[in-house]
């Protein structure tokens, strides 16, 4: 049997993977990635970045040598009324961003390699990847970054709260002739179909000549259902090529976690660690999920080269990204409690406004803006007995 032995090996080499690794490799460390695809390869997702992610990966948007679409508008429809509302962010294709940020980062690489076992022995400083080859991987640390199903989450078993989001989505490449006649705004303009229960929403992002289209509900088990309306209200208003239909008729299915506080206490355990999708923190109401898998594997890294996995937690809860997810997490809580004090208080505001004001909220989520006085809203929710 061939072992090698590393300071760090991470299993999954997306973005959560690929920023540990390379924040690894700065400061000298060995590291290794091991990942069961060969890079470039397929991941769906819709993949939008919002304007913070930029600093997490040290690039400038100019500096990214791949395809980029930058957005200014976002299309909102919801309960019958379509709006558009200013924003910023980008959207990329997961198939370039991951190869490009895997290699970026400097470390070795095991790819095409399914891990068969990740175990550490009793008294044992070390921790053992087994992979198919018959190499075994040592290594003083383990990061797991390998999504919803990693072989190191698993191993670890992190407390789930709540169920996994729903997803149905598809990526496919058209004619941009097809997809400029047929898109609601500019090239990179989102258009995204909030549901009248604001339990999830439909996307549909053009990318010159790919298009992303799909939907997640935070019910998995209606989430075929979602992709039913999302299907039906883009084809009836036009906005999705004829030429996309038979296809989109065989979108694939994913699921994975939204932040909860309680993810984080299950974050490392002898000197495992979790990150991005791994651990679960997806932005609680959008579902953003590359911003928080890069920070998470920033502060992974930040952590084992100070000797302090077990710090990693407290890490990541100080992170203005992940306190803002917290705030976010809190309000939800509270929202029962808030919205029967607002209608007492002002039992004559329209739906009208009310529609306008939920529509808004979203946009200005899904642009990754920061919460406003942040203070100030921790401050009220001490307030609130539910808003825990």
């Amino acid at each position: 049997m061939v072992a090698s032995t590393y300071d760090v090996a991470i299993v999954g080499g997306g973005p959560a993977g690929s920023t540990c690794a390379r924040t690894l490799v700065a400061a000298g460390a060995r590291v290794v990635v091991i990942d069961r695809s060969m890079f470039p390869r397929v991941k769906l997702c819709a993949g939008w970045l919002s304007p913070r992610v930029w600093d997490v990966l040290q690039l400038a948007p100019r500096d990214y040598p791949r395809g980029l679409w930058e957005w200014r508008v976002c299309h909102v429809h919801y309960q019958g009324k379509a709006h558009a509302f200013a924003g910023k962010g980008w959207f990329i294709r997961r198939y370039e961003l991951d190869d490009f940020l895997l290699h970026r980062s400097g470390a070795e690489l095991r790819l095409e390699g399914h891990v068969k076992q990740v175990e550490r022995a009793d008294g044992d400083d070390h921790w053992s990847v087994r992979l198919p080859s018959g190499e075994t991987i040592r290594a003083r640390y383990l990061v797991g970054a390998g999504g919803t199903h990693c072989p190191v989450a698993r191993h670890l078993a992190p407390a789930r709260p709540r169920r996994a989001v729903g997803v149905q989505e598809l990526e496919l490449q058209i004619d941009p002739a097809a997809i400029e006649r047929t898109r609601l705004g500019r090239d990179g303009e989102p258009e995204l179909v909030l549901f009248d229960d604001v339990g999830g929403y439909g996307w549909n992002v053009p990318k010159s000549d790919w298009i992303n289209v799909g939907c997640g509900t935070l019910d998995a088990s209606a989430v075929r259902d979602a992709w039913k309306l999302t299907h039906d209200h883009l084809r009836a208003a036009g906005h999705v090529p004829l030429e996309a239909d038979a296809e989109l008729e065989h979108v694939k299915g994913h699921s994975y976690f939204l932040y909860h506080p309680v993810h984080l206490a299950t974050a490392s355990r002898h000197d495992a660690l979790l990150v991005g999708d791994s651990l679960g923190l997806a932005h609680p109401i959008t579902a953003e999920g590359i911003l928080p898998a890069t920070v998470s594997g920033r502060c992974a890294a930040e952590a084992i080269l100070a000797n302090d996995a077990d710090g990693y937690a407290a890490r990541l809860a100080r992170d203005e990204v992940l306190a803002d997810y917290l705030r976010v997490h809190r309000v939800l809580a509270a929202a029962p409690t808030m919205t029967r004090r607002a209608a007492a208080a002002r039992p004559s505001v329209s739906g009208k406004i009310r529609r306008y004001a939920i529509a808004r909220g979203f946009a200005w989520m899904f642009s990754g803006a920061r919460l406003p006085a942040p203070r100030l809203v921790d401050r009220l929710l001490e307030l609130l007995p539910d808003g825990r």
